[in-house]
């Protein structure tokens, strides 16, 4: 094909449609134009047709719709078995004059294998081109095509993959091997706000563009905003492959800024036979490493089912446990080490379900902070700390003071303060006889609200703990923007004294460090004679542990700790 423009006559002029052709690749080069697409920019000649548009197709489109209609294009024709386009873009005339198209195009190969667009451009009026309910013939037949393929990326719908995966699970001739990916570009909303929504549209072709060629012959399709599936018939182990590249080649692909996808597996069993089951399964694998920055990929198992089974049945669940008391409060008693009394305890929850039994913190607290429901737990054991507080009050027993635990988000789901105010006041004890436990890590929040509330608890006299010191990355700093009166080492700093000789330095000048800021040291995770003998030696105030007794029920403790003969302080 020449590469010069050439207008041979071989259509009439006056009509109110044109061809022309220019280079589906590269840079778009227009390569021949008739005499009706010359006068419908309002040139007089090729040449001045050519000066207008600078000889590109981007420039025979008004700049405001080139994104938008390149997309559309590429959407139409992506994949080898798509060959056609219809767009509607504004042109602009060599006098200044805005005009309305219709443009359809052919992609075809030429005898070089370079790809060309053949085009035919006809001019329509305003009241037309706005109007997306009259649709040519050819229009309806492309859009009706398109019905199945996703607008933007040009790979197939979610409705069509659908459709096209349950055909294939029900057909006898359904691959023996089936594995289903679900991908997720991480942090997708935050590019788009860097780097603009056209960038955004083009990381997603980008990405459809890879899975299609990664997957050749498999089923691909853009499920929404910037999630995608995979159907392939493979094994796990190819599909970690496959899913390992993608990963590797989007990062690559971008020089200025790290794109992070990630994705979950599924491999298809007899027991999942609906298409929409088994790429939930693929999204909830997903889910699981959406925070994991060492994880790709994750798999789905029956593992992973029984974690979900247990979330949402902790999440339903717990208003119930709340209002049938199936939450309980057990007590650990906290010893001064300078008499060996109880100086008090703290308060830890448990669920004790009549449908599964006893369960851990590690199966509730961490789904309940997640969807923003820990408050109604946390409130349930501050009132049930209290009423065990009255009821030893009132039966002459002695009582000290009990450590409730709060939540970051307790601070931000209700007001903190004054429900254990009200509460406190109901049940008549002094502000004193509640510690409030806060994580070390809620520090490092330093949000403003935090602080207030913080002060708030100090001035009305409640003492403010600092709970697992050290159990993370500790942030000295943090500490400084606090008032708080006792420092709680984590366990871990007496885990690894028994096998390490400088972890025993480490405590000793933690120790210190509290003391010298005027806060009483707490080391928990006292399993043997010897911690404790350590932590009186280094003046730490105060000890938690094993030693003394495990968590358990009000009544279990007392009796307990009586056993071993420990007494409670007698406060004045």
């Amino acid at each position: 094909m020449s590469r010069e423009i050439t207008t041979e006559n071989v259509i009439p002029s006056g009509l109110p449609g044109g061809i022309f052709v220019y280079d589906a690749e590269d840079d778009l080069t227009i390569r021949f134009v008739d005499q009706n697409v010359v006068a419908l920019y309002g040139c007089s000649s090729v040449e001045e047709f050519r000066e207008h548009v600078h000889n590109t197709f981007d420039g025979m489109v008004h700049p405001d719709d080139y994104a938008k209609i390149q997309n559309d294009i590429n959407a139409q024709t992506f994949g080898i078995d798509k060959r056609h386009d219809y767009v509607r873009y504004r042109i602009i005339t060599k006098q200044g004059d805005v005009r309305y198209v219709e443009d359809f195009g052919h992609l075809l190969h030429g005898p070089d294998g370079k790809k060309y667009f053949y085009v035919y451009i006809v001019d329509v009026n305003k009241d037309e081109f706005l109007n997306r309910n009259r649709n040519s013939l050819a229009e309806s037949q492309i859009l009706s095509a398109m019905a199945d393929t996703d607008p933007l990326t040009g790979i197939a719908s979610m409705k069509s993959f659908y459709d096209d995966v349950q055909m294939l699970l029900d057909s006898p001739n359904c691959p023996h091997e089936l594995a289903f990916a679900h991908f997720n570009i991480m942090h997708f909303k935050v590019f788009n706000e860097e780097y603009g929504f056209q960038a955004g549209d083009d990381l997603l072709c980008l990405l459809a563009r890879i899975l299609h060629e990664e997957f050749e012959g498999a089923l691909v399709a853009r499920f929404s905003n910037d999630h995608f599936a995979v159907c392939a018939p493979m094994g796990i182990a190819k599909m970690i492959e496959h899913v390992t590249h993608i990963h590797s080649a989007m990062i690559a692909a971008h020089d200025d800024t790290r794109v992070v996808v990630k994705a979950g597996i599924y491999q298809l069993d007899d027991s999942c036979h609906e298409v929409g089951a088994a790429c939930d399964h693929a999204r909830l694998a997903c889910n699981t490493v959406k925070r994991r920055y060492d994880r790709v990929y994750g798999i789905y198992d029956t593992n992973l089912y029984e974690s979900l089974r247990l979330q949402q049945y902790v999440i339903d669940n717990v208003d119930v446990a709340v209002a049938h008391h199936h939450l309980k409060v057990f007590y650990q008693p906290i010893v001064r080490i300078s008499t060996g009394k109880i100086c008090g305890y703290e308060a830890l929850a448990r669920w004790d379900d009549p449908r599964l039994g006893f369960l851990p913190p590690s199966h509730f607290v961490q789904t309940l902070e997640e969807y923003c429901l820990i408050h109604k737990v946390d409130l349930y054991v501050l009132r049930k700390v209290l009423e065990d507080m009255a009821m030893l009050r009132a039966a002459g027993e002695p009582v000290v003071p009990v450590s409730v635990n709060l939540s970051r988000l307790d601070f931000e789901l209700c007001d903190v303060f004054g429900e254990t105010e009200k509460c406190r006041k109901e049940f008549g004890f002094e502000p004193d006889m509640l510690d409030i436990e806060i994580t070390e890590s809620t520090l490092n929040e330093n949000a403003v609200f935090l602080v207030d509330t913080i002060e708030k608890f100090r001035e009305a006299g409640y003492r403010v703990w600092v709970d697992d010191f050290g159990s993370g990355y500790s942030a000295l700093n943090s500490l400084l923007d606090y008032d708080f009166d006792v420092l709680k080492l984590d366990l871990e700093f007496l885990h690894t004294f028994d096998e390490h000789p400088r972890a025993g330095v480490l405590i000793r000048n933690v120790i210190q460090m509290a003391r010298g800021m005027g806060v009483e040291p707490l080391q928990e995770g006292v399993e043997r004679k010897e911690h404790l003998d350590f932590l009186r030696e280094e003046g730490c105030e105060m000890a938690q542990g094993f030693y003394f007794a495990r968590p358990m029920l009000l009544e279990d403790s007392r009796a307990a700790t009586r056993a071993k003969g420990l007494e409670w302080e007698c406060r004045a």
